[in-house]
């Protein structure tokens, strides 16, 4: 009895009878249904995926065409125009409708973090593609978010991140969600550079002791104290935030984003800064061409990853050279990754 049913609903399909398909159900309902299939087409099953993986497969496609050596060159090329490691802001547009919209026709806040994840896929492939020949993959840890202006339905929105810190096991990606009141610029603005009292991840404080846990009454040679407790952290974050210049572009920042990644070698965890140099960010000439070395070795660099490194002389320098600020230190980097590690060691008190 089913089979017949499926052979009469494929010979409705492919028939050019004028008899309309499931007559039963009222015309109506027919386009109650498709205008809500049609509303809800860019959350359709798969087409999360094809929005994340587009970015890593695209750069497979090149890597394959046109050869590891050209694309990284060409790839290299592209990072060294954006600015860097600590200037790169990576763009992706996306467009406010009805499927992520809650019932008060604003962005509801879980596709925040469903938007954002091509978002931060793009970063990745653009800021460290050439890593990830040797076996690396980025696992997420967590995730803070501050929600400081909706985003109204239909409105063109534009997610753009960065690099915020990183320490010996974690890297902070930040992600801003700007919109743009009528009469402001949009895409063919240009944000203004980045000053050190306009980092997202604030103007905080090292430890004077130089360890990676801030003490209690830690404070710097500045004399700016490290936060303590979260809400510290996001009162800070949001009057760094509301304090800093206008955006040359126009746009204000309805919610900040700062997630937690680590680089993985199957069930190691890699350094930030090792995975920087195998992405060949170095600044130093010789150093990224000892990395493309190591890259092009029969391994493609996998044992390297997995302890190698520990074993050369200038082991604790590898990496160091990467994302210096214009005083030639890490130092912009430093302050946000003890604020980071102040909102996690509160966050365990919980």
């Amino acid at each position: 009895m089913i089979t017949n049913a499926g052979r009469e609903l494929v010979r409705r399909l492919t028939a050019t009878s004028n008899t309309p398909l499931l007559p039963f159900v009222p015309k109506w309902i027919k386009v109650i249904f498709l205008f809500l299939m049609v509303c809800q087409a860019p959350s359709w099953p798969f087409l999360w995926h094809l929005r994340v993986w587009y970015y890593p497969l695209r750069a497979y496609y090149l890597a394959y065409t046109k050869g590891h050596m050209a694309y990284w060159k060409n790839w290299r090329k592209e990072y060294v125009e954006a600015g860097g490691l600590k200037d790169m802001r990576v763009k992706v547009w996306r467009r406010a409708l009805l499927d992520d919209c809650d019932y008060n026709m604003h962005l509801s806040n879980s596709c925040y973090a469903k938007n954002s994840d091509a978002a931060k896929m793009k970063f990745c492939i653009d800021s460290f593609a050439p890593c990830f020949v040797t076996g690396l993959h980025m696992a997420l840890g967590a995730s803070h978010w501050k929600y400081m202006k909706e985003i109204p339905m239909g409105s063109q929105y534009l997610m753009e991140t960065r690099v915020g810190s990183w320490g010996d096991k974690w890297i902070h990606v930040v992600t801003e969600f700007v919109i743009f009141p009528k009469g402001g610029k949009r895409k063919g603005g240009k944000k203004a550079p980045v000053s050190e009292k306009e980092q997202i991840i604030p103007n905080l404080s090292l430890p004077p002791s130089g360890t990676d846990t801030p003490s209690s009454s830690a404070t710097s040679a500045k004399g700016h104290t490290v936060p303590q407790t979260p809400e510290e952290v996001v009162r800070r974050l949001t009057a760094a935030t509301r304090s800093a210049k206008p955006r040359a572009d126009g746009g204000v920042v309805a919610c900040i984003a700062v997630t937690d990644y680590c680089f993985k070698q199957g069930r190691i965890t890699i350094p930030p800064r090792i995975a920087f140099y195998l992405s060949l960010l170095s600044e130093n000439p010789d150093n990224r061409a000892a990395a493309l070395k190591i890259l092009n070795s029969k391994d493609k660099g996998a044992a390297f990853a997995k302890g190698g490194w520990k074993d050369a002389v200038d082991a604790d320098q590898i990496g160091r050279d990467v994302g210096l600020g214009p005083d030639g230190t890490q130092d912009w980097a430093n302050e946000g990754r003890f604020a980071m590690q102040a909102v996690d060691e509160n966050l365990a008190l919980f």
